[in-house]
């Protein structure tokens, strides 16, 4: 099924209206999530929306959600109420920009949400406003850092983006989890290394995997990334990821963190931005480095999105509302 943007966040504010949503939180959403999908994060973007509906359903997301911000000096608290990282980031937002411009730098500290989705999402919304940003999170533990196979850390992904050149999305896992999810689903294989099952040995079963952990990417030194993303979840107000209820099952909410440093170039010299973009333009271009996401900063979005029709039918007409 291929339908507009247009079209795709319409439908997906009715859908999360409908399930339960208030419209302010649901307009956020909708269009973060065909945002997701636009710059090829299919996995975390629609394709994650029958999760969010299931946990509105059982009432571990909170769809009266009513976010509470807190900016002192250059940190901005938000308690997201048990709802969408993303309408407590965007209930933020004026505060998040004014602290940066005041103090060169501002540190947002998301506590209390849902799981935060697309983390590139949050990280392209201040570089467009000409902020170098940092943005990480966890999760419900999924990942094995330990030599016994047993979930620890979340897939805590990383996001980082300098504005108009470069946004760098990634997972501590070699996929995300719901990559993992559909494989599982479709019967197909993980490559070696990605894995281990219940038991802590070694898999390449995706329905293994979903029972047992995924591996960091670079062994010790992935799982190295995987600590700094907790310990600074947990300074946001993080449940921490072996404590977090599953955001699939359950009526209780995660209450994850998401902590986000968001840097104003201008603060540390004059054309500093310019210079620092015009800088990772040359290391592409002249040196062949790959600038993940400069493509799509500097070249019009999909104004089409293929939505699987299945997903389709879930979407216009979601089970059990």
């Amino acid at each position: 099924m291929r339908t507009s943007v247009e079209t795709l966040r319409d439908v997906l504010t009715r859908t999360l209206i409908t399930a339960g949503m208030h419209r302010p939180a649901a307009t956020v959403f909708a269009a973060a999530s065909v945002d997701a999908d636009q710059h090829g994060k299919h996995g975390n973007g629609v394709g994650h929306i029958p999760d969010y509906l299931a946990a509105l359903k059982r009432g571990s997301l909170n769809g009266a959600a009513g976010p509470s911000v807190d900016a002192r000096g250059a940190i901005v608290s938000v308690d997201a109420d048990e709802g969408i990282a993303h309408f407590a980031f965007h209930s933020a937002l004026d505060d998040i920009l004014g602290t940066a411009r005041a103090n060169g730098t501002a540190i947002v500290a998301i506590h209390n949400s849902f799981t935060t989705g697309e983390l590139g999402w949050y990280a392209r919304t201040l570089a467009t406003h000409g902020l170098i940003t940092l943005v990480t999170t966890n999760s419900p533990a999924l990942v094995a850092l330990g030599d016994d196979g047993r979930r620890t850390v979340g897939t805590n992904p990383l996001a980082f983006a300098v504005p108009e050149t470069m946004t760098i999305d990634q997972a501590l896992s070699p996929r995300a989890f719901q990559d993992v999810r559909r494989a599982a689903a479709r019967g197909e294989s993980l490559p070696e290394g990605w894995a281990v099952d219940s038991e802590g040995q070694p898999t390449t079963s995706a329905q293994e995997a979903l029972t047992g952990a995924l591996l960091p990417f670079g062994g010790r030194k992935g799982a190295n990334i995987g600590l700094i993303s907790e310990t600074l979840a947990l300074l946001a107000g993080a449940t921490p990821s072996v404590d977090a209820p599953s955001y699939t099952e359950g009526d209780e909410s995660p209450a994850v963190g998401l902590f986000a440093l968001a840097l104003d170039p201008e603060a540390f010299g004059e054309n500093r931005g310019q210079a620092i973009a015009e800088h990772l333009v040359r290391l592409s271009e002249d040196y062949g480095v790959y600038l993940p996401g400069h493509a799509a900063a500097t070249q019009p979005l999909p104004k089409v999105i293929e939505v699987d029709d299945e997903l389709w039918a879930q979407l216009n007409y979601p089970p059990g509302f």
